[in-house]
């Protein structure tokens, strides 16, 4: 896991943004693509946040939710 967080922390680009170029779901293949704007930014996020939630404390149990 640890090679995943490194990953994202090396793609973070110098405006603390992760910049996705390509499409980041499918509409129609060869027909249209779709685009969310803000998942560049939000699952970064979010993983490592729960990275440093899961290795920060002194439980093994997962909490739900965000």
């Amino acid at each position: 896991m640890r090679g995943r967080i490194d990953y994202l922390l090396t793609q973070q680009g110098d405006d603390d943004v992760w910049n996705e170029d390509r499409f980041t779901a499918t509409g129609f293949p060869r027909v249209f693509y779709l685009r969310y704007h803000g998942l560049c930014e939000i699952l970064p996020l979010w993983a490592l946040a729960r990275y440093r939630n899961l290795t920060g404390g002194n439980t093994v149990a997962v909490l739900p939710g965000l």
